[in-house]
């Protein structure tokens, strides 16, 4: 009799344990569920707003980049003023460095036009390689300038 008692108290145990298991199972899944789509609108929201700031990041930096554009091409019109009083050899010479540097200041602006957006890496990189141009650039129309100050 004693074996009988245990055993319909230890079935009766387990049953109960899986019952109430089996209560809590929808409603925790139903959470898990809610938590997921609330995570999920969450980085929605993350990935909007980083599209949002890599769009404005990018029509920052291409307004600055045409300003400083605009200005090398000021000064290398003024270069090309400035040449016209030089003998016919040295302005022959300074005319194809004036065009090569215009000639880059123009593949420049048509780089930072023609850009696409595209992943994160990219856009930095693109915006260090453009900036050591724009540099190089800047460089070269400043030692054109001094050399036709000193003549």
């Amino acid at each position: 009799m004693k074996t009988y008692i245990l055993k319909t108290i230890l079935t009766t145990s387990i049953i109960g344990l899986f019952m109430t298991s089996c209560n809590n199972s929808p409603t925790a899944k139903e959470e898990d569920v809610q938590e997921a789509a609330q995570d999920l609108i969450d980085a929605e929201a993350d990935l909007e707003q980083a599209e949002y700031d890599s769009i404005s990041d990018f029509n920052t930096f291409k307004e600055s980049i045409q300003l400083k554009l605009v200005e090398n091409q000021n000064v290398i019109d003024d270069l090309k003023l400035k040449i016209t009083s030089k003998g016919k050899v040295e302005r022959d010479i300074d005319e194809v460095e004036i065009n090569k540097l215009e000639k880059r200041n123009t593949d420049l602006r048509l780089k930072i036009e023609n850009y696409e957006q595209g992943p994160e890496q990219k856009w930095e990189l693109f915006k260090v390689d453009f900036n050591n141009e724009l540099d190089n650039l800047g460089q070269s129309i400043s030692d054109m300038a001094d050399r036709n100050k000193k003549k």
